[in-house]
């Protein structure tokens, strides 16, 4: 076996300018869209929620347009925390937030009320079928870039822990997972809101005012001020047609772009469905295409596709890309959460040929590995290590130390993602690849992300499109599901 340390991926923003850091690039450079004149400058945005909960919000987005003081780092570690810049014209995303009266739908009382103690699947569908109808309102003013949805307090009331968005729940990383699926409210409502003609944002209370909701269990701490104005801003920009940060791309490189297939079982687990989350380019826009049915192999007990299906299911994600992107790419590197038995690898290979796609690339993205490095003194693996374990195999660590904050930035004990290849690929560069597609999570402004862009929106597309029906049209823009 063999060892080493990638280099840390740089990430590209206004006027082709460089940094390894989103939040410095940001700060330092623009948005990589800074210079262009489709980026957005205005955002209008409408505020769904409970009686009084929008004033707060409001305000707080207000004071978002000045800087806010970053959180006091240790010292040597000064590189950890970096004043958000503010959001305004002048400085940061040179662009600024706008709001008004006329642009808030409030929420009765009597439909919150239901959910205090704890509600159930049904109960928890007809709030967000509220909300939903609120946000269609807005939606249908014209107006709006994008539609704020408080979260109610009253759904932290009973006994389950929702787990949110890159946090674990242990003090070992896991992968993403809700104890009940089918009652969150945040896939419900954004399933409920996919056909509406801008995206939603899903915000807790806790998010402006920096204190928990009462009846809430964390098992980590709120982030500081900075840190949540960050990841908050950073995704409001990209659902605004923004785009923060990219992945740069040498001239003499093939157009690639990056493909996430992953597994969710339908509702009434009758059956298991397939989900593409975006056919991603470098500038992380894509299109989600949602594919046929997958059946669990009695081999490996594992879900796979039929040669038919998986030509579909790719052909069809590269005609939508070609649909909103005029061209297609002269590479597709496929990423999925199990393995690729040979009828999958002949229907994406039918695929990419009847596209006359030059190149494909097939690869395992693996969260579930048992082998752990540690560095002498127990301390965490650096960011970036991989262990060759075969020819075609690698761990790849893409949460660890990073020399940059001179720190490890996470909570849990770091644990890598195993990359297998179908086929010969160059593995080095695929997990380059995938430790850079780490950093393209526009909820997250930090470098503590594990999954790949592909695989991690995946999994986020197929939790919201279990509760749309097959026959029911969809948003294709990745934006409506972040």
């Amino acid at each position: 076996m063999r060892g080493r340390v990638l280099d840390e991926p740089e990430l590209e923003f206004r006027a082709s300018n460089r940094h390894i850091d989103p939040r410095f690039g940001i700060a330092q450079f623009g948005p990589a869209d800074g210079d262009t004149s489709t980026a957005p400058r205005r955002i209008t945005v409408g505020i769904v929620g409970p009686a009084g909960a929008a004033d707060g919000l409001r305000r707080w987005l207000d004071q978002c347009a000045e800087e806010i003081q970053r959180k006091q780092p240790k010292p040597g570690q000064e590189n950890l925390y970096i004043n958000f810049p503010g959001f305004n014209a002048d400085t940061g995303f040179f662009a600024e937030l706008v709001h008004d009266d006329s642009l808030v739908r409030q929420i009765p009382d009597k439909e919150l009320r239901k959910l205090v103690g704890g509600a159930d699947a049904a109960g928890v569908d007809r709030t967000a079928m509220a909300y939903a109808a609120e946000a269609r309102s807005l939606s249908e003013t014209g107006r709006c870039n994008l539609i704020f949805v408080i979260r109610p307090d009253e759904l932290d009331g009973g006994a389950e822990v929702e787990v949110e968005e890159g946090e674990a729940d242990s003090k070992e990383e896991r992968p993403e997972s809700h104890s009940d699926v089918g009652s969150t409210f945040h896939d419900i409502v954004k399933a409920r809101c996919l056909a509406l003609n801008c995206p939603i944002q899903v915000i807790r209370r806790e998010t402006w005012t920096g204190k928990p909701a009462p009846g809430r269990k964390r098992d980590r701490p709120l982030q500081d001020e900075a840190t949540r104005a960050w990841n908050l801003f950073t995704a409001l920009y990209y659902k605004a047609g923004g785009t923060p940060w990219r992945l740069p791309r040498l001239s003499t490189d093939l157009a690639s772009c990056f493909v996430g297939v992953s597994f969710f079982r339908a509702l009434d687990q009758s059956s298991l469905d397939t989900a593409v989350a975006q056919v991603f380019n470098e500038r992380g826009d894509g299109v989600v295409v949602r594919g046929g049915q997958a059946s669990i192999s009695k081999s490996d007990r594992q879900p796979h596709l039929s040669v038919n299906d998986s030509k579909n299911l790719l052909v069809d994600a590269l005609s939508e890309y070609r649909r909103v992107h005029g061209n297609l790419p002269a590479r597709v590197v496929l990423h999925k959460t199990s393995g690729f038995d040979n009828a999958e690898a002949e229907g994406f290979k039918a695929a990419a040929n009847e596209k006359d796609i030059n190149q494909l690339d097939l690869l395992w993205v693996q969260n579930r590995v048992g082998p752990r490095l540690f560095r002498s003194g127990q301390l965490p693996p650096l960011r970036g290590t991989i262990l060759e374990l075969e020819a075609d195999a690698l761990l790849l660590y893409t949460r660890g130390s990073v020399p940059f904050f001179r720190t490890y930035p996470g909570l849990y004990i770091p644990s890598p993602v195993l990359l297998r290849s179908q086929g010969g690929i160059d593995m080095e560069k695929a997990a380059m690849e995938v430790l850079g597609l780490s950093k393209m999570n526009w909820n997250n402004a930090q470098l503590d992300e594990r999954d790949p862009l592909t695989v991690r929106t995946a999994r986020r597309v197929g939790l919201i499109l279990k509760h749309v029906g097959s026959d029911q049209q969809f948003a294709t823009r990745y934006a409506y599901y972040m």
